[in-house]
């Protein structure tokens, strides 16, 4: 009976002390420059260019939108 009870008042202090020490926390602090560059919600385009028979050279701007679809005009 004092060993149960002793196992359940550890679990109890053990379950207690989760939610202070589970959460994340960055080990340093990032800059808005690293930030920025790892952002998914930048703008991404590209161009799609190509020759013609005559060798002009005619460009599209492209871009995937939310489904991931490409997108050129």
């Amino acid at each position: 009976m004092l060993r149960t009870i002793f196992a359940m008042t550890f679990a109890g202090l053990v379950l207690a002390a989760i939610p202070g020490t589970a959460q994340a926390a960055p080990i340093a602090p990032i800059t808005t420059g690293i930030a920025a560059e790892v952002s998914d919600v930048l703008d991404v385009a590209w161009r799609r260019c190509w020759r013609d028979r005559w060798g002009r050279v005619h460009c599209r701007t492209c871009w995937r939108d939310r489904w991931g679809r490409v997108r050129c005009r």
